[in-house]
């Protein structure tokens, strides 16, 4: 090259093309950036979709065993004083017209009164059990989570729907007997009867033909704390499950604004794109001009 080719203009169109390629690789350097800032909101959108997904399946657990237990209990909550009541009466001396309610008279006598009335103690317990079963199932799967969700409010939360083998300890001066093994031992624990199966249908029987009115009242009354429990447990199952939907709601709104950050860093990075494409294009252009200012100075 001549000395006296390069002017003014030709260190015009020098410069443009260098800021212009500076420009596109700074653009580039951005898109870049943003690429892993984009990857960065990807993990943590996951990462809370996940923790999300986990606390609507607590909830939705948690939610199938409160209707289930509403479902089991709610016949048994509607019923739960006729037995008494009819064996009550079918104890009592009746006369005159009034003999139409004397039980006695009746295929039902005070006998399979009692008998009912132990079956739905029975029936109580198992639900019970059954409740319990599922509930430590789901505890132990999720323990982690839930202690992370509990944080300690709920002190009770593993003991849940426990089955108590002797759930009368401290409701002792609601019955008339003192002595509750005489009503825990109908329920045939283990603790009992060692496997004799035998002397428990034997103690039942027993009991079906000499308890007094006061001793099938406490069977009654037995049933009833059993229900009681499983209704304040229920309770606290449902101020948990709250709280679980408390944090639902905070991880979805999370998630949505995780979404926005997202959604803003793509735009971000298609401006970065099309602003380094348009710097190249004027960083060819002031090159051509170039090699044209040359040519035409050549000439």
């Amino acid at each position: 090259m001549r000395r006296g080719l390069i002017n003014k203009s030709s260190f015009l169109f020098i410069f443009f093309v260098a800021l212009f390629t500076i420009l596109s690789y700074g653009f580039d350097q951005m898109v870049i950036r943003t690429e892993d800032k984009i990857r960065n909101l990807n993990i943590e959108y996951q990462n809370i979709n996940n923790n999300l997904t986990k606390h609507q399946s607590i909830a939705t657990t948690l939610n199938n065993i409160s209707i289930a237990t509403n479902l089991n209990f709610s016949q048994i909550l509607l019923n739960r004083n006729l037995l008494i009541k009819s064996y009550l009466l079918s104890s009592i001396e009746l006369e005159g017209t009034l003999d139409f309610f004397n039980r006695k008279s009746n295929k039902v006598n005070s006998s399979d009164l009692g008998r009912m009335i132990y079956k739905e103690l029975i029936k109580v317990v198992d639900i019970q059990y059954e409740i319990r079963s599922q509930y430590v199932e789901f505890y132990i799967t999720n323990e982690k989570y839930l202690k992370k969700i509990n944080k300690k409010k709920f002190s009770l939360l593993y003991r849940l729907y426990q089955v108590d083998p002797n759930p009368l300890s401290g409701e002792k001066s609601e019955f008339f007997n003192q002595d509750l093994t005489k009503y825990t031992k109908l329920i045939g624990y283990e603790r009992h009867w060692k496997n004799n199966y035998k002397g428990w249908k034997d103690y039942r029987q027993k009991a079906f033909d000499n308890f007094t009115s006061k001793e099938w009242y406490d069977v009654y009354r037995y049933k009833m704390v059993l229900l009681k429990q499983i209704n304040d447990d229920t309770e606290i199952l449902d101020d948990f499950l709250e709280k679980v939907d408390l944090m639902i709601e905070n991880e979805e709104e999370k998630l949505i604004n995780k979404f926005d950050l997202v959604k803003s860093a793509s735009v971000q990075k298609n401006y970065f794109i099309l602003l380094s494409i348009i710097s190249q294009i004027f960083s060819l252009l002031f090159l051509l001009l170039l090699f044209r200012s040359f040519i035409i100075k050549i000439n």
